[in-house]
């Protein structure tokens, strides 16, 4: 059975109101209250499906009260047809319909009038529980989806994973501890209300929207791929993410839920890695050249040490024993000098001889080496290049 409650500080008002909805609703419980006060109380406890309210009330006006009625949550989905014998001018028309609400009748009340506004404003109020009904269904059917997919992969409160949940104007309407502590907020209740799309870069948020909208126009269910994330701070971060568009029973989507995953410092070190390996072939070439280069260095004096001693026999002149034998102590030198350089430097690779790092003068250590190398061609019998 339908209540209306009727709000009148006047007794013989609320009777007339009784008697005319008894006899053309029936079907209707009428409640009555002859204060504002009373009728606000009555309205939270009762929930009647229709108001029937007076303006001209002391202590507390018809306005005040449906402004009330309107503010409260558990009461601003009922319906209010305000009435009144005094402000019939459109301005308080005006006044009461932007307070909330829905109609507003004159007295003295017209019996058909009135049961006609009270049968619309009942037909509005079914509706509007009939959607209230089926969004809570949906809501529901959103939730139990959402904890199967959670259940079922990535998304549980205690992953590593950052997830949160927004409908499809991307407002957020979950997220767990992870994603919170991802984007740099305190707790998850900041996150609730805010829209997804500014959790990422300009760029990843162009990327964003236009694969929510392939998925939706293809119908596709899930995707993934590699984001770039901002935090509350201004940071960047790189994620790999997973989405999954929610539908309805009847394949309509209603939702979407994201599970990311901060790949930052594995992108870090696997660039560290590839720069490690690229060094790596670097100093292996160098090696090989150095060996090639050495090589040929000791082929040198040893090739020298080898020919002579193969002419050194039992008819060399002595001339030629003294000549032999000086060439070859000079390439074995040589050879002992090179072999001692590759030594240090063997040393130094493996950091098992001290180094010392000093500025010098690098036009006395290039007279030094100029003298050097003279020294060198001269003993070898080279003409070599001219210094200057």
């Amino acid at each position: 059975m339908k209540k209306i409650l009727a709000i009148d500080d006047q007794q013989d008002n609320l009777t007339t109101i009784v008697a005319v909805i008894k006899s053309n609703l029936p079907d209707c419980v009428v409640l009555t209250a002859l204060s504002g006060e009373e009728g606000l109380k009555i309205a939270k406890e009762e929930q009647p499906d229709t108001i029937l309210l007076d303006i001209i009330m002391p202590k507390m006006d018809g306005y005040e009260v449906c402004k009330r009625l309107k503010a409260d949550v558990s009461t601003k989905h009922i319906p209010v047809v305000m009435i009144t014998a005094i402000k019939t001018d459109s301005e308080s028309r005006v006044k009461g319909l932007n307070l909330g609400a829905d109609a507003f009748l004159s007295k003295p009340i017209d019996q058909t009038e009135l049961s006609a506004q009270v049968n619309v404003m009942l037909r509005i109020k079914e509706a509007e529980d009939r959607l209230r009904a089926d969004k809570k269904v949906l809501d529901e059917e959103v939730k139990e989806k959402t904890k199967a997919i959670w259940s079922s992969s990535l998304a549980t409160e205690t992953s590593m994973s950052a997830i949160f949940m927004a409908d499809l104007m991307g407002v957020i309407t979950y997220a767990n501890a992870s994603a919170a502590k991802m984007w740099g907020y305190q707790s998850t209740d900041e996150m609730m209300g805010t829209n997804a799309l500014e959790y990422w870069t300009e760029s990843t948020k162009r990327h964003a929207i236009e694969m929510i909208k392939l998925l939706l126009e293809e119908g596709s269910v899930t995707s993934s791929g590699e984001l770039v994330g901002k935090r509350l701070d201004g940071s960047e971060f790189t994620v790999e993410s997973n989405s999954v568009i929610v539908n309805d029973e009847k394949g309509n989507p209603v939702a979407m839920v994201g599970s990311f995953t901060d790949i930052t410092e594995r992108l870090i070190a696997k660039q560290d890695l590839e720069t490690a390996l690229k060094k790596a072939t670097e100093s292996d070439q160098l090696k090989s050249a150095f060996l090639a280069t050495m090589s040929h260095e000791l082929r040198t004096p040893l090739n020298a040490v080898i020919g002579f001693s193969q002419l050194l026999d039992k008819k060399s002149s002595r001339e030629e024993v003294e000549e032999f034998a000086n060439r070859i102590h000079t390439s074995g030198n040589h050879l002992l000098n090179i072999i001692e350089d590759i030594f240090d430097i063997t040393l130094i690779e493996a950091e098992a001889m001290k180094t010392i790092k000093e500025n010098q003068n690098i036009r006395h250590l290039m007279d030094d080496l100029l003298v050097m190398i003279k020294a060198e061609q001269e003993k070898l019998n080279k003409p070599g290049i001219d210094f200057g």
